[in-house]
């Protein structure tokens, strides 16, 4: 399987859920970052705070449940650290093509 090979490429530390992990919050962006850009562009801060709101009350009562299930606690781990891993991520893309911008206008 395709997990198997890509856990025998990671580090004995890094386990393959994290890759998984990792591919599911790319795909996720990849799909809202369209729907977020349009909610902005048509200026519907309704909307956006309504999305905003339940997605943190989502993750607060989620996180609660899955922090009282012991057995589901490193998943979280594995999330929050991908999720850590993904921020960082998206600022140096984001500052690499912002310092292409700066480069062009100054040409």
């Amino acid at each position: 399987m395709l997990g198997e090979e890509v856990a025998a490429l990671l580090p004995a530390k890094i386990d393959g859920t994290y890759f998984w992990v990792l591919a599911g919050i790319t795909i996720l962006y990849i799909l809202v970052h369209p729907l977020i850009t349009w909610i902005i562009a048509t200026k519907s801060v309704k909307l956006l705070s309504y999305v905003m709101t339940s997605f943190l009350l989502l993750i607060f009562l989620l996180g609660g449940v899955v922090l009282t299930s012991i057995f589901q606690l490193p998943l979280v781990e594995v999330t929050l650290h991908s999720l850590a891993v993904f921020g960082g991520c998206l600022v140096i893309v984001h500052a690499i093509q912002h310092m292409f911008r700066n480069k062009k206008k100054r040409v």
